[in-house]
């Protein structure tokens, strides 16, 4: 192969890229991220401002938002309930995350007879008053049964935001429902 053949020009191309790692300038660099974000974020059309929830949490004496479990998950033909203050993963032997975010999951054991769940199935977690359910991979997938409209099938590694009264199949005759939580603080109008 000779350098100056036109035939292997591009082939030398790809032969000689580097990859390296671009160090943050120091202003970069000390710059706290959520900073960062909320400059990408005022840059899109349309977001005119960012509010955090630090900056709530610091104005309020009561716990967080995101600490409020506003919904439960029941599953049905059980009395097992369970509250969403913080994300719940579903499965046979559920395993937490590799990389930790946020509050650590509670663990939803399904029986281990049920081998149409994964091991490690879906995620659900409440995002303020929105529920999502997340797809972790499972090989048989879930179903959301929406109250009205046709059945909604989560491939694996999906995620949907679904509404309190849908219920989610995932499969071999585990189904989780969503409840209000009684107590949970009422809104004020």
């Amino acid at each position: 192969m000779r350098a100056d053949d036109p035939e292997n020009s591009d082939r030398r191309d790809i032969d000689d890229t580097v990859i390296r790692l671009v160090e943050p300038s120091v202003s970069t660099a000390e710059r706290p991220v959520s900073v960062a974000v909320d400059e990408v974020l005022r840059s899109l059309p349309g977001v005119r401002a960012v509010r955090h929830a630090a900056d709530d949490d610091a104005d309020s004496d009561g716990p967080a938002e995101s600490d409020v479990a506003h919904w439960m998950l029941v599953v049905r033909g059980t009395t097992t309930v369970v509250p969403l203050d913080r994300p719940v993963i579903v499965g046979r032997a559920p395993a937490g995350s590799r990389v930790p975010s946020g509050a650590d999951p509670r663990r939803l054991v399904v029986p281990p007879d049920r081998v149409g769940v994964s091991s490690t199935h879906a995620r659900i977690e409440q995002l303020g008053h929105t529920l999502v359910v997340s797809d972790l991979g499972s090989t048989n997938g879930l179903h959301v049964h929406w109250a009205s409209g046709p059945p909604r099938r989560l491939r694996p590694g999906e995620s949907c935001a679904v509404l309190p009264d849908s219920a989610v199949d995932l499969g071999d005759g585990i189904v989780l429902e969503f409840r209000p939580n009684p107590s949970a603080p009422q809104e004020s109008p």
